[in-house]
């Protein structure tokens, strides 16, 4: 394959990037590339989407963005489209950005993933790159996207066009910030062409690039650095039950571990959300699926997190019967439904899974998230402020350790409590130290016994 016409574009910012999919990460990845002068084609099937974005408005709570989305339309570096076969024709580069979420049967769901490798193929010519940042297994460029393209297109990899994996590694709520300093990898269908993208993106970040050998190869990086954090927070959360159980404070248990040169903490809470942790483990276990390989430690850590919502409305029930009260029929204040803290991103939020089985229970809850105020999350209400959602409370359950909640002014909210009976304060994320608290609550955490204050 003669790269020349790609090198040649690097050097002049000629080349046209079309990137499909303007989510959470190809939005930003797009307006990336703008930044650095290249002109860009963001591509989408969500019509009111790509209205919203022309009109320089984004449903995206990223810093940074927006200010990126301004100067991109005005200086005329990015058209936006549903033309999939125009992008397609127009473009050297061709980045998939589209979403790979996990069915309710625990199957990754390639389907958006299959459309655009058709719509691709259908599309091609000599000469193109395709560099894929969707997570998917390591199996799926080789076994899925290069055949789909290959067969539409009938050309030949590497020969005449070029496939590489460049899998994103974002912290929603820092994407902007980080896209300079968190290390880039790629894997290409040919060393050349993964050393000529490695160019590409060098030409638009500061942060390091490494070059591994094959597309599953780096997509095999992004899942295992995923995996990792999955597997180890299902050990804490394991422990923290355990060590509730046996009266002994997980809390202080992880700060004497962490005295250990090589112990790395992670903490115990309601569960794990957002779109790499939950899902990223089922893309390997999918692919060990095939190979006859049952990966066991993967697999029960999956279930130990996806039980932790359940452990935490048992963690709530046991807070209430300890004051002689019940679930059903009490004010309940649920506080955040964000998957993690600090960002506006509900994607399979264990928050939203307590509140949920709360409202499963009859309970009285009365929800605040600070990202959501005066909206309805499949089903749930939020209220429109904090001081709303503490009226005539018996009960407040931290579910998202947001900024704003870690200095609430517990005095405050016993001084304007109706009732005599103790607060109940059911802490998941283990944010507040009950020494510090006034008198009158009954404290409670993930892996923490029951304290009255």
């Amino acid at each position: 394959m003669d790269l020349t016409k790609i090198i040649s574009g690097i050097n002049s910012k000629k080349l046209i990037i079309s990137v499909f999919g303007l989510g959470r990460i190809g939005l930003p990845t797009a307006l990336m590339f703008t930044r650095a002068g290249y002109n860009v084609i963001g591509v989408d099937i969500d019509k009111d989407l790509l209205n919203d974005l022309k009109k320089k408005k984004t449903f995206i709570d990223e810093p940074g963005l927006l200010d990126l989305l301004n100067k991109a339309i005005q200086k005329n570096l990015i058209e936006f489209s549903s033309d999939f076969e125009y992008a397609v024709k127009k473009a050297n580069i061709l980045i998939i950005c589209v979403p790979t979420p996990i069915s309710e049967n625990k199957v990754p769901d390639y389907s958006a993933i299959k459309d655009i490798s058709d719509k691709i193929g259908n599309s091609l010519t000599q000469g193109q790159i395709i560099i894929c940042e969707s997570s998917v297994s390591p199996t799926t460029i080789r076994d899925l996207i290069i055949p789909i393209i290959e067969k539409k297109s009938e050309l030949k990899l590497n020969k005449d066009f070029g496939v590489c994996s460049c899998p994103e590694r974002a912290d929603p709520g820092k994407i902007v910030d980080n896209f300079d300093k968190v290390t880039r990898i790629v894997g290409g269908s040919s060393y050349k062409i993964g050393k000529v993208i490695i160019e590409l993106y060098e030409s638009i970040t500061n942060a390091n690039i490494i070059q591994l050998s094959t597309p599953g190869t780096a997509n095999a990086v992004k899942l295992t650095e995923n995996i990792f954090r999955d597997v180890n927070i299902a050990l804490i959360n394991e422990l923290a039950v355990l060590y509730e159980k046996l009266g002994i404070d997980v809390k202080e248990v992880i700060k004497g571990a962490s005295t250990k040169y090589n112990f790395q903490p992670h903490y115990p809470g309601p569960g794990v959300g957002g779109p790499c942790l939950p899902a990223n483990p089922y893309y390997i276990i999918q692919d060990a699926d095939k190979m006859d390989y049952i990966p066991f430690l993967i697999r029960v850590a999956r279930e130990v997190n996806d039980r932790m919502p359940a452990y935490t409305l048992d963690l709530i029930t046991d807070a209430l019967n300890y004051v002689g009260k019940s679930v059903k029929g009490t004010r309940i204040t649920v506080l955040g439904l964000s998957y993690k803290a600090d960002i506006k991103d509900i994607q399979i939020s264990p928050s939203l899974k307590v509140a949920h089985l709360l409202k499963e229970k009859n309970a009285s809850i009365q929800v605040w998230d600070p990202y959501y105020k005066g909206k309805i999350i499949k089903d749930i209400k939020i209220l429109d402020s904090f001081q709303e959602a503490l009226k005539e409370t018996e009960c407040i359950v931290l579910l998202t350790d947001h900024k704003e909640f870690r200095d609430i002014n517990f005095q405050h909210i016993m001084k304007i409590k109706n009732e005599d009976s103790p607060l109940v304060l059911v802490d998941s994320r283990n944010i507040y130290d009950p020494d510090n608290l006034p008198k009158g609550i009954v404290y409670c955490g993930i892996g923490r016994k029951i304290l009255e204050t």
